[in-house]
């Protein structure tokens, strides 16, 4: 008899302690919407803001881009860190020719909440995929060069 007790107890406990678990794990994972779904950001301005980064991107206009982006963001928005960057995808892009995509979507993950951009950009000599993520303020809070 106490063994069934006891074996119901552990049962319970663990039920317990799974619903916990994927309820964290729930709360925990990202939650991606449409940007055009969006409450909080407007889908134009993100699309307008990354044009922007790009644009001092291939302007080189470091200064520009340690203004629109958060204090984390300012430290590593230099020439040589840049430099370093591109050069991870190819040595010699070429000229800028054209941004032939935007693609946007708002994340949500543990209270936080961006707009992303993913940016496909055509140089002369190589195709360039940006990751723009932008805080509540329209900073920019994450920037990926592939």
């Amino acid at each position: 008899m106490k063994t069934d007790r006891k074996k119901k107890i552990s049962i319970i406990i663990s039920i317990i302690f799974v619903v916990i678990a994927a309820t964290a794990i729930y709360f925990a994972m990202p939650k991606n919407k449409d940007l055009s779904e969006s409450e909080v950001f407007d889908k134009a301005e993100i699309e307008e803001l990354s044009g922007q980064v790009v644009d001092c991107i291939n302007a080189e206009d470091y200064k520009g881009l340690k203004a629109m982006s958060v204090d984390e963001m300012a430290d590593i928005m230099n020439q040589e860190r840049m430099d370093e960057a591109k050069a991870r995808v190819s040595e010699d892009w070429g000229a800028f020719q054209e941004i032939s995509s935007i693609t946007t979507t708002e994340v949500t993950q543990r209270g936080t909440t961006a707009a992303v951009a993913y940016v496909a950009a055509s140089y002369e000599n190589v195709d360039i995929r940006y990751t723009f993520a932008f805080d509540e303020n329209l900073k920019l809070a994450s920037l990926g060069i592939q």
